[in-house]
């Protein structure tokens, strides 16, 4: 936790039995506290009931969940690596592809190999600087590879720049994607 990458709430997991068991205490101490009991009360449960509004809210998209402080920026602004992309919205594009007629499409996908399951043929987008991927109707960019956290430092052996490599899909992070999956897959149309 003292590193400055941040790569994930895992390390953190632990301590929330322990944050739980200390806010129980801390409601005790307010309610044994205060004369005006209720207000205690309504506060505690205004904020569980605030709890369950930001749980529907988020459903069904759980992993990629943000608050509503941190909502102003787009989720992949905030969110990498398995903090958001696991395969699980692969199913949903996939289903999304097939009512287009699309069988194959350009990737960046930290769960590519799930997408063999739906018969979806994965195109790399990743080319050297100067050149043009192949081209394809529609191309779905992960959240962890559109805020360019984990785009290669190397593509077809050529080294990238800090800069070349972060800002690898920039060029989609102005688009509007016609459609955005779990918030963990952008997927943008290309051509018609």
């Amino acid at each position: 936790m003292a590193s400055g990458i941040n790569i994930g709430v895992r390390y953190v997991l632990p301590a929330l039995p322990f944050l739980f068991i200390m806010s129980g205490a801390f409601l005790d101490w307010l309610l044994t506290r205060y004369a005006n009991r209720r207000a205690v009360l309504a506060l505690a449960v205004g904020l569980l009931c605030l709890m369950g509004v930001e749980t529907v809210r988020a459903y069904p998209d759980y992993m990629t969940y943000m608050n509503q402080l941190a909502s102003r920026a787009p989720h992949w602004w905030y969110l990498s690596d398995s903090n958001v992309e696991w395969g699980d919205d692969c199913r949903e594009m996939a289903l999304y592809l097939r009512e287009r007629g699309e069988k194959r499409i350009g990737a960046a996908l930290l769960n590519w190999q799930v997408m063999d399951r739906y018969d979806i043929e994965l195109v790399t987008i990743f080319v050297p600087p100067g050149r043009q991927p192949e081209e394809t109707r529609y191309v779905a960019i992960g959240a962890s590879y559109l805020n360019g956290s984990i785009v290669p430092d190397k593509v077809d052996g050529i080294e990238l720049s800090e800069a070349q490599r972060t800002g690898y899909f920039d060029e989609y992070r102005r688009r509007t994607p016609e459609k955005i999956f779990g918030n963990s897959i952008y997927l943008y149309r290309l051509k018609e």
